[in-house]
């Protein structure tokens, strides 16, 4: 029984918050899957783990009709839905960030007398706090704690980035605190990282690197995204701008990967600091990553020569050499057709 490995590996946790490089080739390995009900049914592998994952992994694809058919054929072909076809429904609604829709997957749950889950639950939560309705969210904890189930560390993982994205922070860090004080829960990397996200809203460096050595502390490993993270938080301090590229650096030592939204962050940094000569290898290894400059690299590319332009013991002759480093990028972003703001 369960999900055979031939199928797909990695289908049954597809939805999962996976940190950092792992996370990101799950979800290449499902976006990649193209197969049908049919396909699954006549190779003889057809069992309700194995189309729950292909629901799973049509979800990620953002293919919602085509979850609920896999949802009807099941029926249909006597293979009976469970807890986990319900989940792996509401993932697409998730997914579509249509919260109405995963209710409506919720009851026709509850109408076919199966009971909910831990995970259901989860997943219910998940898709309020993907609509911004962190009212509902919270309601359905209470209603998961009534019936006695333990939220574990995704559940408040789910609720507190919620209420880091609405700039809610200081809710954030009081649930934060809460969950390790008196539920005694323990933060995961995952965790660590949102909170490290809420740092990063309010340039709070200090309390970034603070994080990164309380995770160290608990035994956990940062990932890319925590690293990335943390150098956002670092990134619009002049005076963390070495430890931006100390941690790049680190990075690279541990052979992580590394995006665009990493480098944008490192161009902040420069612009933060006015530091020309490294936008300038910044630019230069972005081009060897063949990873294309955007209107907010252009934009901070820019911000850099104006900096740079105030900083002390600055001659007129590198005034005059910054205001024209600037024009080329403005006259480069005419040539590619980037779009310009005058914001």
């Amino acid at each position: 029984t369960g999900v055979d490995p031939t199928l797909m590996e990695g289908l049954r946790e597809t939805l999962h918050y996976f940190p950092g490089i792992e996370r990101q080739q799950r979800r290449a390995e499902m976006l990649e899957y193209e197969g049908g009900f049919e396909e699954v049914l006549q190779s003889g592998r057809g069992s309700t783990e194995n189309f729950n994952a292909l629901i799973k992994a049509k979800a990620l694809q953002g293919k919602v009709e085509e979850c609920m058919e896999i949802h009807d054929k099941m029926k249909l072909h006597g293979f009976d839905p469970d807890a986990d076809t319900y989940v792996a429904l509401m993932q697409a609604a998730t997914h579509k960030r249509d919260a109405g829709m995963a209710r409506l997957f919720y009851l026709k749950m509850r109408a076919a007398l199966i009971a909910p889950t831990e995970r259901v639950y989860t997943q219910l939560i998940k898709a309020h706090v993907m609509e911004g309705d962190l009212k509902a969210s919270f309601a359905l904890l209470r209603k998961m704690e009534d019936e006695d189930f333990q939220p574990n560390v995704v559940v408040y993982t789910t609720l507190i980035d919620g209420l880091v994205c609405g700039g809610k922070l200081k809710k954030a860090w009081a649930l934060f605190h809460e969950i390790r004080t008196w539920k005694l829960i323990e933060p995961d990397e995952v965790l660590f990282t949102v909170m490290i996200k809420a740092c990063a809203r309010k340039k709070e460096a200090e309390r970034a690197l603070n994080l990164l050595d309380d995770l160290r502390q608990s035994g956990l490993y940062p990932t890319d995204v925590t690293y990335t993270e943390v150098i956002h938080a670092c990134s619009r301090r002049p005076d963390f701008f070495r430890k931006c590229f100390d941690l790049y650096n680190q990075m690279l030592a541990e052979d992580m990967p590394v995006t665009s939204q990493l480098f944008t962050y490192l161009l902040t940094a420069c612009a933060s600091a006015g530091n020309v000569k490294k936008a300038k290898e910044v630019v230069k290894d972005m081009g060897k990553r063949q990873i294309p400059l955007t209107p907010l690299n252009y934009s901070s590319l820019i911000s850099v020569f104006g900096e740079a332009m105030r900083l002390e013991r600055v001659s007129d002759h590198e005034r005059i050499c910054n205001l024209r480093y600037a024009w080329h990028v403005v006259q480069d972003m005419r040539a590619k057709g980037v779009p310009i703001s005058t914001n």
